[in-house]
């Protein structure tokens, strides 16, 4: 996914009211920050955590809560090479956006960061 790849998922999910427009802010900064780090302008495996995280922070503004995933596959992320990585830019979101974001939201955009940064790990350095 490049960047003019996620404007137009995120306008398509914007129009149809599924996210907010802070949401669509807080997501394409969240992008220039990775792909920054990660030196690439065309993620691999990013259509998830993108589509995840405006969702997450519309939902958090609405009030709504949501179950992390479980232990067993927490474990796994918590054992990744790229784990701190991710949690490095979890705090980024939390910085661009100006609120905190709950522990399952955190645990699942977890997920998600170790699996593009390990796939996209070609232009990432440690």
């Amino acid at each position: 996914m490049n960047l003019e790849q996620l404007k137009d998922r995120l306008q398509i999910l914007a129009l149809g009211n599924v996210i907010s427009k802070p949401a669509c802010e807080v997501t394409v900064r969240a992008f220039d920050y990775l792909v920054t780090e990660l030196k690439t302008e065309d993620l691999q495996q990013s259509e998830m955590l993108f589509t995840h995280l405006p969702s997450a922070i519309t939902r958090i503004g609405e009030g709504e809560t949501l179950e992390g995933p479980s232990s067993e596959i927490m474990k796994e992320v918590r054992n990744s090479d790229y784990y701190s990585t991710a949690e490095n830019h979890i705090k980024n979101i939390e910085q661009i956006w100006g609120h905190p974001l709950p522990e399952e939201e955190k645990a699942f955009l977890s997920m998600h960061y170790t699996t593009i940064i390990k796939a996209n790990q070609g232009g990432y350095k440690k």
